[in-house]
C-alpha cells in the first residue's frame, strides 16, 4: 500500500495519540454508562472558556452529546457559559461557578482548566472538572497521570501544542523551501505551559527543515493589533499558530494580515479554516466535546473523574480554505487537496 504525505502524517498522529509528554499511556474511549439521568434532579454545569471560535463548536457538540443521553436544557440541566480572555476573568468565573455549586465545570484551554483546577482545590469537596482542549494535561499540573489522573480532573486532551510541528510541516509543502515563519505567541512571562510546549515543538520542527521562526509574543489581547506590522517587517514568507488560546482568541486579526501580506497560515481546526486560515490540522471539535460530554454523564452519575482516564480525540481532520488560496495566489498541490477531508470554498 502506497501512502501520500500527508497520510503518512495521519499514521503519525494516531501513533502520537498514545504519547503525551509526561509518559506513555494506552488511550481508550470509555462505554457510556446507559444510566438515564434522574428525572426529578435538575443537574449545573459551569462551561469555562478561554476565548470562543473552536471553543463554540466543542461546547455545542458537548451539550448535543448530553441531550442524546437524557439532558434537556431547561428541565433537567442548566448551563452557564462563559467565554473569557485574562487570568482575572478566568478566576473570578471559576469562583463563580463554585459560590453557585455547579455539579460540573467543563473547560476549554490550558489557563481555564487551570484556573478552575486552582478555585475548586480550596474546597473541602472539589468540583469535578472535564476539559474538551487542553494540550497536555500532566505539564499543565490538573492531572497525576494520564491513565489514573488521581484527582478531580480528567477529559479530552486536544494535542494542539504537539500538532504545531505538523502544521510548520504543511506549510514547508505548500511553500517548498520556505525559510522564515512567523509565530505569534502568548509571552513567556504568562506561564502557559500549552503556549510554551507549542514554541518547543515549532523550534524543533523548524531546526529540521532548516526554517527559522520569528516570534511575536503578546501579554494581552489588545498588544495583538501592534505586533501585526513587525510581521510585515520581518518579511516572513508564512505564519504559524500553536495550541495558544490567548492568540486563538484574535485570530481573525492574524487572517486579516495574513491575506493582506499574502502569506499562508497555518492554524489548528475546521473552524479556524473557516474564518480564513489557508490549512488547519487537528481535532474534529464537536466530536471531541461530545466525548466530553460521554465524560460529563459518567461523573454526574456517579463515576468519579480520578478513575476515568484522559482521552484523545476520536477523530483528526485536514482543512484547506481555497477561497483563502485564491486571494493569496497559491497554487496547492494536487495530492495535497486529495488528502483534505473539507474543502472550503471553490
Amino acid at each position: 500500500m502506497t501512502f501520500t504525505p500527508m497520510k503518512k502524517i495521519i499514521l503519525g498522529i494516531v501513533v502520537l495519540s498514545v504519547l503525551i509528554v509526561g509518559g506513555l499511556a494506552i488511550m481508550r474511549m470509555q462505554k457510556p454508562s446507559t444510566t438515564l439521568p434522574t428525572s426529578s434532579r435538575v443537574y449545573n454545569i459551569g462551561f469555562l472558556a478561554r476565548g470562543r471560535g473552536s471553543y463554540e463548536v466543542a461546547i455545542k457538540g458537548f451539550q448535543d452529546r448530553l441531550k442524546e443521553l437524557g439532558y434537556i436544557e431547561g428541565q433537567n440541566v442548566m448551563y452557564d457559559v462563559r467565554y473569557v480572555s485574562t487570568k482575572e476573568e478566568l478566576d473570578q468565573s471559576a469562583q463563580d461557578f463554585i459560590n453557585a455549586n455547579v455539579d460540573l465545570i467543563n473547560t476549554y484551554s490550558t489557563p481555564a482548566t487551570q484556573a478552575a483546577f486552582k478555585a475548586t482545590q480550596k474546597t473541602p469537596n472539589p468540583i469535578p472538572i472535564v476539559f474538551a482542549s487542553l494540550a497536555d494535561p500532566v505539564a499543565a499540573g490538573v492531572v497525576k497521570n494520564i491513565e489514573k489522573p488521581g484527582t478531580n480532573v480528567t477529559g479530552v486532551t486536544s494535542l494542539s501544542a504537539e500538532l504545531t510541528g505538523k502544521r510548520i510541516e504543511l506549510l514547508n509543502r505548500i511553500v517548498p523551501g520556505i525559510k522564515k515563519i512567523a509565530m505569534p505567541r502568548s509571552a513567556v512571562e504568562l506561564n502557559d505551559a500549552s503556549a510554551n510546549r507549542s514554541v518547543a515543538v515549532a523550534q524543533e520542527e523548524a531546526k529540521k527543515l532548516g526554517i527559522e521562526l520569528v516570534f511575536f509574543p503578546v501579554r494581552t489581547k489588545e498588544e495583538i493589533v501592534p505586533t501585526l506590522a513587525g510581521i510585515t517587517a520581518e518579511r516572513v514568507q508564512g505564519i504559524v499558530i500553536g495550541g495558544d488560546s490567548l492568540i486563538w482568541g484574535s485570530l481573525d486579526d492574524y487572517v486579516k494580515q495574513a491575506i493582506k501580506e499574502k502569506l499562508p497560515l497555518g492554524v489548528f481546526d475546521t473552524d479556524q479554516v473557516k474564518r480564513g486560515g489557508l490549512i488547519g490540522f487537528g481535532p474534529d471539535y464537536a466530536l471531541s466535546g461530545g466525548q466530553a460530554g460521554t465524560i460529563a454523564h459518567q461523573i454526574l452519575q456517579g463515576k468519579k473523574p480520578e478513575e476515568i482516564p484522559v482521552e484523545v480525540p476520536s477523530k483528526f481532520v485536514l482543512t484547506i480554505n481555497l477561497d483563502t488560496a485564491r486571494a493569496i495566489g497559491i497554487t496547492l498541490d494536487p495530492e495535497l487537496l486529495k488528502d483534505a477531508e473539507v474543502l472550503i470554498g471553490k
